[in-house]
């Protein structure tokens, strides 16, 4: 009895292990049936879903463009009234984190206008002119602290020429955390009252110069003391727009006139909002339309 209970196992225990290898072998088969409702594509994982594309922006639209100079408790004494200390500035951070801000770059404003992306809730551009060194030291720290992005102009024949500029290698380290860098010419110059070739050269080896040290495509230029906007004939603005084109900018930023307001029409003309000295938390979150500092908190 024994004897035949063992055949009769190793009988079955074959039967099973024939039957276990042809369900693997359907299962790898490309004629498995799978259940009603099931697919055999894989499905993505979330991190490798790319962002959909919004609508192309045609009409103006608010997103505060914040214009920013010295963050320092000592700049010049001529730059005081566009100087605020870090202390100020991160009090502004603060209140932009707290308030639900997504500081973007200009870049990313040109992508969603184009509807190539989306712009986030409560999106901010904060722009830093001329390229002061106290922008690396005092600026990015705190930048960082707070995981923002900034844009900053740059004069380009004032980097390691002497005076109180970022050097190449500070911007190049800035480039790699994210920031964004645009022209500001290589001098400064009033492009209202400079002629043509003096604006076109400018332009074309400030962007150039740029380039060619920051590994960024350059898209983008702040007029000097938003010039010719400030001061010139609309005729004189149009010429230099279309310079600016020919040169293969896409778009450019005014030094004003303190307005959230931005026209995809008018891509050369961007507004901004000055931030100055001495000015209070609850004033900067009106001049932005934000929410009431304290309801931010």
């Amino acid at each position: 009895m024994r004897l035949i209970a063992g055949r009769l196992n190793r009988r079955v225990l074959t039967w099973l292990l024939l039957l276990a290898t042809a369900a693997l072998a359907g299962c790898s088969s490309s004629n498995a049936v799978l259940p009603s409702g099931a697919t055999d594509t894989p499905v993505p994982s979330r991190s490798a879903t790319a962002v959909p594309p919004g609508e192309a922006i045609t009409a103006p639209f608010d997103l505060p463009i914040m214009m920013y100079h010295h963050v320092s408790i000592a700049p010049p004494p001529q730059d005081v009234n566009n100087s605020l200390s870090p202390e100020a500035f991160a009090q502004q951070l603060n209140y932009l984190q707290s308030a639900g801000y997504t500081p973007i770059t200009i870049a990313q404003m040109f992508e969603a206008v184009a509807g190539r992306s989306r712009l986030p809730n409560r999106p901010i551009i904060l722009t830093f002119d001329d390229g002061y060194e106290d922008q690396y030291a005092e600026a990015l720290p705190l930048l960082k602290q707070h995981g923002f992005v900034a844009s900053f102009a740059i004069i380009s024949g004032f980097v390691e020429g002497g005076g109180p500029y970022m050097t190449w290698a500070q911007m190049r380290e800035m480039a790699k955390d994210g920031m964004e860098f645009t022209s500001h010419t290589v001098t400064h110059i009033d492009m209202n009252t400079s002629d043509d070739d003096t604006v076109r050269g400018e332009a074309a080896e400030s962007k150039r110069s740029l380039e060619e040290h920051l590994g960024q495509t350059i898209r983008f230029l702040v007029y000097p003391s938003g010039e010719p906007f400030r001061s010139g004939s609309e005729e004189r603005q149009n010429a230099v727009i279309s310079i600016l084109k020919e040169e293969g900018y896409e778009g450019a930023l005014l030094a004003g006139p303190s307005t959230t307001r931005q026209d995809p029409q008018t891509p050369f003309a961007l507004s901004r909002v000055r931030v100055g000295n001495g000015e209070s938390i609850e004033g900067y979150a009106a001049s932005i339309g934000g929410p009431p500092a304290a309801a931010s908190r």
